[in-house]
């Protein structure tokens, strides 16, 4: 059984994460290209911001709204990059919780975890 299987599609889609079933070295390559695409997709929004603080702006409330914007794209970068050099530490935390500590025995737990697995979705 998958713990966190919604946020971990996530991470999929935004490129942070490769599916576990594409195995072969053409499908990772492949993710790795899209990963690439993602990244240089986040920098090419935050470039334009930056661009315009330094030549357009010409008060403060064009500074505030802008550097405001490219703020959360610097942000988003910065989640990127942590994502990306932590891959190994997620997978490792994901196989983790389906090993003997933290893997439901009980009933009571299957219900619980069960109740929660569907309260994410």
């Amino acid at each position: 059984m998958q713990v966190m299987q919604f946020p971990l599609k996530i991470l999929t889609v935004a490129g942070c994460r490769p599916p576990v079933s594409w195995s072969s070295l053409w499908k990772r390559t492949v993710y790795n290209i899209y990963t690439v695409f993602v990244c240089l997709l986040l920098l090419t929004f935050m470039l334009p911001q930056l661009m315009d603080i330094i030549l357009n702006v010409n008060n403060a409330d064009d500074f505030t709204d802008t550097f405001y914007i490219m703020l959360a794209m610097i942000i988003a970068c910065c989640k990127m990059l942590s994502l990306l050099l932590n891959r190994k530490n997620i997978e490792i935390l994901t196989d983790a919780l389906i090993e003997k500590p933290f893997r439901p025995l009980e009933p009571d737990e299957i219900e619980i975890r069960q109740k929660y697995n569907n309260i994410i979705r």
